[in-house]
């Protein structure tokens, strides 16, 4: 926009200036204004307003609130308002700060700027980021669990397998495990024993004698099984004299350097002799093996009687026991002794029988 300028001696109002005067240009002829101290960037003072000096005012009062960077007016007109009052500490008598005082007219434009940033006087400045401080504890979070894993791994690997065959250094030690007995070329374990002894209390043999011959695996070291049986009437006629016996060989298991295997005599022993009372009795087994023990139960009734009479030995790497049961009649007496001294022949028979590497 353009105007004509005032004639001579017309209006002098500031107020009243040509359009065409900008916001930045010299103050119109005629005006008699004044240098001033204070900021450069605040225009419009008053004709002969001394600005008080920014850094001299409200010496012992706190600092001022930082400046809200959206207000934009700082030179004042319509549109201004200014800042609130200040509340100050006790003891101060200075008073408040003298306000600006600017020439009337319309506001005049600005321009546009950024808002202040921190590090202004008086503006806090706030603690650095702590973004790439939480990325680094992220990433040694993982690289420890990757590390971890790595180390599980590679404990897995030398751990090795247990289920594969065993080194020349497990075998050394289990040495009491591979023992001098062994089941090779045993086909027929009741080739071990004398099935015909129980003939002592019955003539006739019931059935066929079973055996079974299982090989040695990872887990087990071997097993040698028999059973024979024989019967004959007795004083009650609704009644025989029964007679039967079993035996059994287990070989120690080799394992492994991290497994080692008890012997079956062990769970045999404290199967038998766990219990104890009537008709219960147990003892040692002496100059069989390296250790045995013996083990009878008696269960009579009014038209029968039964007696079980167990020897059980371990040497070296087998664990060998026989088991003989007598069943006759109340009027037949069965002599517990003599039932015990076959059990240990039958015994000592196997150990003899048993194959020796």
């Amino acid at each position: 926009m353009t105007g004509t300028n005032p004639p001579p001696g017309g209006d002098r109002n500031p107020g009243n200036h040509p359009e065409t005067a900008q916001w930045w240009s010299t103050p119109p002829a005629g005006i008699d204004a004044q240098p001033v101290a204070g900021d450069p960037t605040m225009l419009n003072y008053a004709p002969g307003q001394q600005v008080p000096d920014p850094t001299m005012l409200n010496q012992g009062a706190p600092p001022p609130s930082a400046p809200d960077p959206t207000m934009l007016n700082y030179g004042g007109g319509p549109g201004y308002t200014p800042p609130p009052q200040q509340t100050y500490q006790p003891g101060y008598t200075s008073g408040p700060a003298p306000v600006q005082q600017f020439a009337a007219g319309p506001a005049q434009p600005f321009a546009s700027g950024p808002a202040p940033q921190p590090g202004y006087p008086g503006y806090p400045t706030p603690p650095p980021s702590g973004g790439n401080k939480t990325g680094l504890i992220v990433a040694a979070v993982l690289g420890l669990v990757v590390i971890v894993g790595i180390g599980i791994g590679v404990i897995a690997l030398a751990g090795g397998d247990d289920d594969s065959p065993n080194t020349a250094g497990e075998q050394t030690e289990n040495a009491n495990a591979d023992g001098k007995y062994t089941m090779d070329n045993v086909t027929n374990a009741c080739s071990l024993i004398d099935p015909t002894a129980l003939t002592r209390w019955s003539s006739t043999p019931d059935g066929t004698p079973t055996h079974t011959e299982t090989q040695p695996t990872s887990y087990s070291g071997g097993k040698l099984e028999c059973k024979a049986g024989y019967t004959e009437p007795s004083s009650d006629k609704y009644i025989d004299n029964d007679a039967d016996i079993t035996l059994e060989v287990s070989y120690l298991a080799t394992g492994s350097k991290y497994y080692q295997p008890d012997p079956d005599y062990k769970r045999w022993k404290e199967y038998d002799t766990r219990s104890t009372g009537s008709g219960l009795a147990s003892g040692d087994v002496t100059g069989l093996g390296e250790e045995g023990y013996w083990h009878t139960e008696t269960r009579d009734s009014s038209y029968r009687n039964n007696l079980d009479y167990t020897v059980a030995v371990r040497d070296s790497n087998v664990s060998v026991k026989v088991e003989i049961s007598i069943a006759r009649a109340s009027a037949d007496t069965i002599s517990t002794e003599e039932v015990g001294q076959i059990a240990k022949e039958q015994v000592q028979k196997a150990l003899t029988a048993l194959p020796q590497k």
